[in-house]
């Protein structure tokens, strides 16, 4: 365990990670996000590099990105699905 396992923005950063309903998967997100720019503002008012928490804020946000674009690749996915199962529908009526 590193000393900034215990900060905010890493139990953030892992919640987005294990979220599985996808209404929240933005949000969480978006927090986490949102914790680490305030932490990163923080680290620069500190002494020391804090090299190890640096590499590892860098490597959560490309996570969160990477994250973020499946989740709207799976979004696109899915209403494109629904739009094919909608048009079916219909001609299955017609």
């Amino acid at each position: 365990m590193t000393e900034h396992d215990q900060e905010n923005w890493v139990a953030l950063y892992r919640a987005a990670l294990v979220e599985l309903e996808h209404e929240k998967i933005a949000g969480r997100i978006k927090v986490a996000r949102t914790e680490i720019v305030a932490r990163v503002g923080k680290l620069q008012n500190m002494p020391g590099l804090h090299a190890d928490e640096r590499q590892a804020i860098a490597d959560a946000l490309s996570s969160l990105r990477f994250l973020e674009l499946e989740e709207s690749r799976q979004n696109k996915e899915g209403s494109t699905t629904r739009t094919v199962l909608k048009t079916q529908n219909k001609e299955n009526k017609g």
